[in-house]
């Protein structure tokens, strides 16, 4: 008889996407508004490339969803960007775990770019060099989410 290994942890994803979205909602001053890091994106990036049959397309269209109606946005915009996102981790997950902390983030921001032109395409709305700012925070972030992420899939055995 074969030892399968059932997933476990499914709490823990969700509560991990509970506390990014708290901190896309913690108000900031307006001088900081812009160096918001993408929570959700990076942690959904996190689990899609380390789980790749647990957090899937639904799944982060599902929260791009919830996202917009968070945010009071038009509704499907995030849902739509987050789901293309997450196909593209998913399509190259293979090759962005072997890379080194520094190349997948900078993989992640050519990404994390894509979900913001989408925005601004979709919504229509003109926006200056500032509203790139949080793509560049959330890249230099990357490292620390996911040795943190990482830890809490250990520690939780996260499978």
């Amino acid at each position: 008889m074969a030892i399968v290994d059932k997933p476990q942890g499914g709490l823990i994803i969700v509560m991990s996407v509970l506390l990014a979205m708290i901190l896309m909602l913690m108000p900031l001053p307006d001088s900081f508004r812009f160096f918001r890091p993408e929570w959700v994106l990076l942690t959904l990036m996190y689990w899609a490339m380390a789980l790749p049959r647990r957090v899937g397309v639904g799944y982060a269209w599902l929260v791009g969803l919830f996202m917009d109606v968070l945010f009071g946005g038009t509704l499907g915009i995030l849902a739509f960007a987050y789901a293309l996102v997450i196909y593209l981790v998913l399509h190259f997950h293979l090759q962005l775990r072997q890379f080194p902390l520094w190349q997948q983030a900078l993989s992640l921001m050519s990404l994390i770019l894509l979900v913001h032109v989408v925005t601004v395409v979709m919504t229509t709305r003109v926006t200056g060099w500032h509203a790139w700012l949080p793509a560049m925070v959330s890249t230099l972030l990357w490292p620390v989410i996911y040795i943190f992420l990482r830890g809490v899939r250990r520690t939780f055995h996260v499978r």
